[in-house]
């Protein structure tokens, strides 16, 4: 009578848990995986995106300089291509603008983000008409992940009553 409940009870053999252990545990490396894939991408986008907006905004800046300051302080050659070391212009605080005549880069540290370091050149066409490149890049301490964004404007002035420089 005994031997007969026993094979009547039905349970879990050390090979089937063993089995359902291994089956669990590759489910949790795969939901593992994808979020790390999932941090990673969110932290590129934020480099993107903290990029852009600096880079636009810098471009913007220089827009709204009068155009016979901008356009009388063109950058040196290859001002653009200021590597990554130290800088003249922090622009940290509000009160602080490094987007004026003169000046070609500026630093920004961005929680989550690190340090971007912008740089612009002005490029001189004609007496009417000026070249405006800007670059931003940003660099991680931790990620060693890079994002850049980089914009062109050509700006123009015809009005001389508008301070424009005759053609």
């Amino acid at each position: 009578m005994s031997t007969q409940a026993r094979s009547n009870e039905a349970g879990f053999t050390l090979i089937e848990a063993l089995i359902a252990i291994v089956v669990l545990a590759v489910g949790l490396i795969a939901v593992t995986n994808l979020l790390v894939v999932g941090a990673a991408s969110n932290t590129i986008g934020n480099h993107s995106t903290n990029t852009t907006t600096i880079a636009t905004e810098t471009l913007e800046r220089l827009r709204n300089i009068t155009f016979n300051l901008v356009s009388g302080a063109p950058s040196p050659a290859g001002a653009i291509d200021v590597p990554l070391t130290g800088g003249t212009c922090d622009d940290n605080s509000t009160a602080n603008n490094c987007v004026r005549p003169g000046n070609f880069e500026a630093f920004k540290d961005v929680a989550g983000v690190g340090r971007v370091h912008t740089t612009w050149e002005v490029v001189p066409i004609d007496g009417q008409t000026i070249f405006i490149r800007v670059r931003a890049e940003s660099e991680s301490a931790l990620a060693r992940r890079r994002a850049r964004a980089e914009f062109t404007t050509i700006r123009s002035c015809t009005s001389v009553a508008l301070g424009c420089p005759p053609s």
